[in-house]
């Protein structure tokens, strides 16, 4: 059972090399390692060519992206298994023998397993797959784990090109709608750096993969798809609400002021602590509205300063009169019943998903 290994690169001299060397100090024989160059100008090449061996086939020349390079290595390789680590990514010891006694044991057509998660910074996180199910809204196959049958490829096609960051999860989710047989490994597989293109453009990616999960829903059984189609609903909506704070400032004071009747006159007061508080906090402030304080559930948070900024508990709101921003991702709805246990006729609460709306009216969001 062949494995097929592609690493696609362009200008990676500060890190290939350890990309390349995690494949050849594999303890494998039976492998081949494909590298698809997009025409690099620095010494990628260079550091390449003290590894050009019997195993290693090496193709430079111009691509269409990121993945139409990946499409490149898939049409080339000749192993049975093919497996995908970016130039600034790299694999743990033992993989390939874990991945072949993995797919003779088990009818996998596909397997994933566990990856770390290298910063800047020298710190290390760790991204550990739960529910498969998942992947219905969110990539949740880390990709450099991914291991797939050349046969698999050969039936469904390789990565869609009209997508620039996350064609990789349009692939698995695809994958996984047809009734591709996916196996997780419980063990790290992969390293990856988190200065990769989708963590750079964050913004494109969440929209791309917003708009593939909505594409493959009708896919979802009858069951589940009322709950998967509102969690990207509500996903869609986080989306419009971020793009309107990052990059439509007036827009959101205007929404406050002339839709909601927030004026410069009021208290104001926002609850969450975390960055959607804060960068509504700095906002406000940039338009000389100053919100009093911060309200924030977790302990933790509460009697600290942050950027000057006062951040009290919940229980500060008994005594408060004024409109409350709720800025809280996932529990609006769990806070405003909180706050409405206080029973106060003078506390005026909007939560983030209210001005989302406002803001997505009349508004093209989605170009």
């Amino acid at each position: 059972m062949k494995i097929s290994i592609i690493t696609v690169c362009l200008n990676s001299e500060q890190t290939i090399e350890q990309t390349i060397q995690s494949v050849m100090n594999q303890k494998d024989s039976d492998y081949e390692y494909i590298i698809i160059d997009g025409k690099s100008t620095d010494k990628t090449l260079e550091i390449i060519e003290k590894y050009r061996s019997k195993t290693l086939r090496v193709i430079s020349e111009n691509d269409s992206g990121i993945y139409d390079a990946m499409n490149k290595g898939i049409a080339l390789a000749s192993g049975d298994i093919i497996g995908i680590i970016n130039s600034d990514d790299w694999y743990e010891p033992g993989v390939f023998e874990a991945i072949r006694k993995c797919f003779q044991k088990t009818d996998a057509e596909a397997i994933y397993g566990r990856m770390n998660l290298i910063y800047e910074n020298g710190k290390v996180g760790f991204l550990v797959p739960s529910d498969i199910e998942k992947i219905r809204y969110e990539m949740e196959i880390p990709h450099p784990t991914v291991f797939i049958k050349k046969e698999i490829y050969k039936k469904y096609g390789g990565f869609q090109l009209k997508y620039k960051i996350a064609a990789d999860y349009d692939l698995m989710l695809r994958l996984y709608t047809k009734g591709v047989k996916f196996e997780y490994i419980d063990r790290v597989l992969a390293n990856f750096r988190m200065s990769g293109i989708s963590v750079q453009q964050e913004e494109v990616c969440g929209k791309e993969t917003l708009m593939i999960a909505q594409q493959y829903l009708p896919y979802a059984s009858l069951g589940s798809r009322k709950y998967f189609k509102d969690i990207i609903a509500h996903r869609w909506k986080a989306y419009i609400f971020e793009k309107l704070v990052n990059h439509f400032p007036q827009e959101f004071y205007d929404i406050l002021n002339k839709k909601l009747g927030v004026g410069s006159y009021d208290d104001i007061a926002i609850f969450g602590a975390g960055k959607w508080g804060i960068s509504v906090y700095n906002l406000l402030w940039q338009k000389n509205i100053t919100p009093l304080f911060i309200v924030d559930n977790s302990i933790k948070k509460q009697g600290k300063l942050k950027d000057g900024i006062q951040i009290l508990g919940p229980e500060t709101l008994r005594f408060f009169k004024g409109v409350l921003l709720i800025m809280v991702k996932e529990f609006s709805p769990e806070i405003l019943l909180q706050v409405g246990k206080i029973n106060s006729s003078e506390l005026y609460c909007i939560a983030w998903e209210e001005i989302a709306d406002e803001f997505a009216w009349g508004t093209n969001i989605y170009e």
